[in-house]
Parts: C-alpha cells; sequence; structure tokens
C-alpha cells in the first residue's frame, strides 16, 4: 500500500502500433490542471528525422524510445490514468525476495538519462579584431558610411599618432585612400604574408571573458548586459570570415559558438552548431579537435561531447607541469564545465583535490 503513493519514475509502455504517445499524455495533463486534478510528469522524447518521400524531403519526428514513456506519478494514480489512456500499460512486475514491483528509474537515474537523450534531440562566421590587431593587406568591408558594403585593403595601420585605419578602396580610383573608424568595417580576409594569422585569431580577453559568461548561462542567474556586450563584440569582430585551414575554423567557431548562445541567437547559434559537427570527423589535430569538443559541451551540455572531450583530453592530465599554456586551459575549461553542469568526473574531481 506504501509503494502504491509512493511517486517515482515510472515505465510504461504503448502497443508497437501506436504512434505518438506525448499527445495523448499531453492532453491529459492539460485537463487534469484545468480541472483541479493531480498533475504528473512525462518525458518521452522524439528525434528529427529527415527522409527522403519520392522527389522531396520530409522533415519528421520520431519517438526516441519508440513505444516506451516514463511517467512519474504513483501507482495509483497511474491506475486512474489508465481509464482515460487505456493503451498505456506497466511493464510486467520484478520480484525481489518476498517484494515486487513495477520498474521504474531513480530521479538521479532520470536526469541522466535526459541529458542523454537531449543530445539526440539538439540540431559564419566573420573576423573583425580590434583595429590595433589588423595588418597592412588585410581585406575589410565597410559596414557603415558613405562607403557602406565596399570592399578595401588596410593601406595604413594604427599608430605611430595614426588613429584610424587607412584603408584602400578597391576600383574606386578617384577614392584611393579613405579613413575608417572602429565599428564602421568587417574583416573578410587576412594578409597571410609576415606573422602567421592563426596567432592573429588570439584575443584572451573575449576568450575569457565568453568562458565566464558561460557561467551564468548555465546557472539561474542569467547572463548579464556586460556579457551580451561582450558576445556582442565578439561577433562584430569575428563574425563573417571564411578561413582556409581546419586549425583556424577551430580557433574561429569556438570564439562564435558562445557568443551566439549568450546572445540568444537560435538559428545562427544552431547553424554553427551543424558546421562544426560536420567538420569534427574532418579535423586532425588533436588540439583543435579537443578545442571544438570542450566548445560543443560548454555550450550545449551534450553527453556524446562530454564523452568524446574527455577521452580525448583525459590523458593530458599524467604531466600537467610539461603541458603548455593552451593545453591547460582546455582542462580548467573542461573541468569548469563538469562543475557548472553537474557533471564533474572522477579525473577532474582528484586533480581539483591535487590542486
Amino acid at each position: 500500500m506504501k509503494n502504491s503513493h509512493a511517486i517515482r519514475w515510472y515505465v510504461l509502455t504503448l502497443p508497437l502500433c501506436h504512434r505518438g504517445p506525448a499527445v495523448g499524455l499531453q492532453r491529459e495533463l492539460e485537463r487534469r490542471l484545468r480541472n483541479g486534478e493531480p498533475a504528473f510528469e512525462f518525458f518521452a522524447p522524439s528525434y528529427r528525422e529527415v527522409r527522403h518521400e519520392g522527389d522531396r524531403l520530409i522533415d519528421t519526428h520520431r519517438s526516441l524510445f519508440y513505444n516506451y514513456v516514463f511517467i512519474r506519478s504513483s501507482e495509483n494514480e497511474l491506475y486512474r490514468m489508465k481509464q482515460v489512456l487505456p493503451q498505456y500499460n506497466f511493464l510486467p512486475r520484478v520480484k525481489n525476495g518476498q517484494r515486487s514491483y513495477y520498474p521504474y528509474l531513480s530521479d538521479k537515474e532520470m536526469l541522466n538519462l535526459q541529458w542523454v537523450a537531449r543530445a539526440y534531440s539538439n540540431e559564419l562566421p566573420v573576423y573583425v579584431p580590434e583595429t590595433k590587431r589588423l595588418m597592412k593587406g588585410d581585406k575589410v568591408r565597410i559596414t557603415a558610411g558613405r562607403f557602406k558594403g565596399v570592399e578595401a585593403c588596410v593601406a595604413i595601420q594604427p599608430g605611430a599618432g595614426q588613429k584610424d585605419l587607412v584603408v584602400c578602396v578597391e576600383n574606386w580610383l578617384w577614392v584611393p585612400l579613405l579613413h575608417v573608424r572602429s565599428g564602421e568595417y568587417e574583416v573578410i580576409a587576412l594578409n597571410n604574408e609576415g606573422k602567421h594569422p592563426y596567432n592573429r585569431l588570439d584575443n584572451e580577453r573575449l576568450q575569457l571573458g565568453l568562458h565566464e559568461a558561460l557561467r551564468r548561462y548555465h546557472s539561474p542567474e542569467g547572463v548579464t548586459d556586460e556579457d551580451r556586450t561582450l558576445a556582442s563584440e565578439t561577433l562584430r569582430l569575428y563574425g563573417n570570415l571564411q578561413m582556409d585551414s581546419d586549425v583556424m575554423r577551430c580557433k574561429l567557431y569556438a570564439l562564435l559558438l558562445p557568443a551566439y548562445a549568450i546572445l540568444g541567437q537560435t538559428e545562427a547559434y544552431e547553424r554553427l552548431c551543424g558546421t562544426v559537427r560536420s567538420i569534427l570527423p574532418l579535423v586532425k589535430a588533436e588540439q583543435s579537435r579537443a578545442l571544438l569538443l570542450v566548445t560543443l559541451y560548454g555550450c550545449t551540455d551534450n553527453r556524446f561531447y562530454y564523452a568524446q572531450a574527455h577521452e580525448l583530453i583525459d590523458p593530458w592530465r599524467g604531466d600537467t607541469a610539461a603541458l603548455r599554456k593552451t593545453k591547460k586551459r582546455l582542462l580548467q575549461r573542461l573541468d569548469d564545465y563538469d562543475r557548472w553542469l553537474g557533471h564533474c568526473s572522477d579525473s577532474g574531481a582528484a586533480l581539483a583535490s591535487g590542486s
């Protein structure tokens, strides 16, 4: 009798021919709420499937657990529900000595299951560095003023008394040089001569600021106006650049993905997630792959990226004193995400206790 009133996550089944379990459950839940009857929680995740039907692509949603559904309620309430929704049935009782019970999951197990299930349902960027980081020969597109939309090359860098950027407007013979203020341009290509452009994508202030903003993004307090300002600056500086190498793309995407998340730009965020997922199998450089996996995990709280990031990065923990600064930073970011998202790993806990 006591067990029949216990609130648990019970596993219920539907006939194999049944489709769309969440629809009936949602209606029953709404009916109960209208009538002031006891409510319940349910978990019936779906996944997106795109398939060919004739000469067209059809976008559909299918049940992730086919004919299973999880309902948080008591046995008594579930028996009452069966009077309205008779197609739902308990799994066969499990016997344990003198006691028997219907199969159920603990709240902790369900939280983990929901986390894993979200990994199935989860479905570029311009580099605009600070003016002082531009070099002669970089190509920009002017975004404000009379010459909005015009492409130009950097002719004179700021410095030595020169405050503004001076660019040479291409194919405009009567306007060879033009002063452009910060915020009135976006970079569309980098000059590959001299300093390697890889190093010029490093911006420690933005990297650290976005990382800290993600902590608030995943917490009840939420992001601040300062976080949104920083994310907007990141997109203004890095939002439209096209990179030719995987290493450069990885560094770029690792800045853009958290910026889109913090600003709540869902469409751009999901589009970039898809781009990152598509290039992951092609990235051979270990550190670049690690950077993408850690970024994906920190932004999406996806169980798969958690596992892949730890599989790749945890072996680095053997001799942290010999690690380069970039690898140490990735380890710290991974441990931060574990702590912020409530998935602390044994290796991360051990490292924290050792330090």
